[in-house]
């Protein structure tokens, strides 16, 4: 199926097909996955045979991280796109992050922080977002067709979406996010973009309430084949697998920096919300990558960590936090994860995905969970630890970590992986992903830090682009109200207002 050629960076690779979780869908195109979103028949969509990078992982190593890139997307794109175009385009996803290897690995103690943060809006949705965006444009301006975006966010995913998406004329996107439930300056990144394909959303609910009513969207067949309506969230399969990349990178730098070699284990320690970066970790083991676990970190929104210690996959009411990127209800991506758990059996998915949907809840059969805990452990980090963590990197190391960051950090030494343990040398490297950049959690930072920290000392440090966004002009997001009803009223509403909004846009 895939075979390496003479030169690092050219793989033969025949046309990548792919299928549903939940098997009602298959050989669908590449193409046809990033402009759907999710599969017709309600599940989300996986290659039908993953690559295998095992024997190549040496010369991997070797690479930039844009070429990195490339090899990756051009694995599950494989023919649909010319070689030559997939090399500009990835040049250009990478043209405004800050950082010259893109992703700076750093050393602390045992631990290494593979800082995820340089991207043009500071967080780590710039990979996904940049990669999925430029894409669906590439294949918008080639094939002379439109598409409308659907994202919801609790912070970082949608600024990062409007800022890829700025300026593409034959995409518009609809941008959601809950009312007062993101940072100052999460909020600014969405209110001041200008572009005219771009319309932003507050909505009266939680953190994941708007995903209901978007996944009725894009299910709907006609505004599928009337508007294009596809999703940009990490339902979309570009988004999980261009996040594959961070995970080879990283293990590759920690590696060099600990003088291992490439095949030594790795345990990756991840903020966690949607899932989409836990599955793209997941994938990249499954792909070769020697990861020997992956650490969850979640907050008061504990769903991910009661089905990992319990089995117990059921929803609560949410739950304010300072680490509101995070506050997840139902993280879609357990869907992708129950997949390939199961060994890709996708009845047993579907029927736990449709019990989900109809009570909130699936609990894990004991062998399943099991099998998960043989990979996966989590811990859950309250405000109190996680402020504390934040105060004590900055005072004893000089390291500043944003509120997600610093759960992904806790959960590390939760597991008895921190940066203070010295590890024997025989051990597996211990990589933790920081999500996002300090300086857009302005309310944890003062909590943690103090007023004095943030008005003085950061001040002098904040990168340049949030200065100028601070005096930019905002523009009043529209607001969908909630109902006397209900949630389920209210998604009904929002549902038919997004309907109107959609196809009034369309005759503009």
């Amino acid at each position: 199926w895939l075979k390496h050629v003479d030169l690092v960076g050219c793989f033969a690779v025949a046309a990548m097909k792919f299928k549903s979780t939940r098997g009602g869908v298959n050989g669908v195109s590449f193409q046809e996955v990033l402009f759907s979103g999710y599969a017709s028949d309600g599940g989300l969509y996986v290659p039908e045979k993953l690559p295998s990078v095992a024997a190549h992982l040496e010369a991997w190593s070797k690479l930039s991280f844009p070429q990195l890139m490339e090899e990756v997307l051009f694995l599950f794109a494989g023919e649909e796109i010319p070689r030559t175009d997939l090399h500009h385009l990835v040049q250009a996803m990478f043209a405004d992050f800050s950082a010259k290897e893109v992703v700076p690995v750093v050393q602390l103690g045992a631990v290494s922080v593979a800082e995820l943060f340089h991207g043009p809006t500071l967080a780590f949705k710039d990979f996904g977002q940049q990669a999925l965006i430029k894409l669906l444009d590439y294949f918008a301006n080639r094939d002379n067709r439109q598409a409308t975006l659907l994202v919801s966010t609790t912070g970082d995913t949608g600024p990062a979406a409007l800022y890829a998406a700025t300026g593409c004329s034959r995409l518009k996107i609809f941008c959601h996010f809950p009312d007062g439930q993101v940072s100052n300056l999460q909020e600014r990144q969405m209110t001041t973009v200008t572009s005219p394909n771009v319309t932003v959303i507050t909505y009266e609910g939680g953190g994941d309430d708007m995903d209901g009513p978007i996944k009725s969207l894009i299910m709907d067949p006609g505004m599928r084949k009337k508007h294009g309506v596809g999703g940009v969230n990490s339902i979309n399969w570009c988004r999980v697998c261009a996040q594959t990349a961070h995970y080879f990178w990283a293990h590759f730098r920690a590696a060099e920096q600990q003088g291992k070699p490439i095949s030594s284990p790795s345990i990756f320690a991840i903020p966690t919300g949607a899932m989409g970066n836990v599955v793209a970790g997941h994938i990249a083991k499954l792909m070769g990558l020697p990861i020997a676990g992956l650490r969850c970190g979640v907050n008061a929104n504990d769903i991910v960590d009661r089905a990992f210690t319990r089995g117990e996959f059921h929803k609560h009411d949410l739950v304010r936090t300072v680490s509101e990127a995070i506050n997840i209800q139902v993280p879609y991506n357990f869907e992708r994860l129950l997949y390939y758990l199961t060994d890709e059996d996708c009845a047993q998915t579907k029927a736990a995905m449709e019990s989900v949907t109809a009570t909130g809840k699936y609990t894990l059969p004991t062998p399943l969970l099991t099998k998960l805990q043989s990979i996966f452990s989590s811990s859950r980090v309250d405000d109190e630890a996680c402020l504390a963590t934040i105060k004590r990197y900055h005072h004893q190391r000089g390291y500043l970590l944003c509120p997600h960051s610093a759960v992904g950090i806790k959960v590390a030494e939760d597991h008895k992986i921190g940066p203070d343990d010295k590890l024997a040398a025989d051990a597996p490297l211990v990589i933790v992903l920081a999500t996002a950049h300090a300086a857009k959690f302005e309310e944890a930072i003062r909590q943690a830090l103090g007023d004095e920290f943030w008005d003085g000392e950061l001040q002098k440090s904040m990168p340049p682009a949030v200065t100028e966004l601070m005096r930019a002009p905002t523009r009043q997001p529209l607001r969908f109200a909630a109902t006397s009803g209900g949630l389920e009223a209210s998604q009904a509403e929002w549902t038919a207002q997004l309907r109107g909004l959609v196809e009034r846009s369309a005759r503009l």
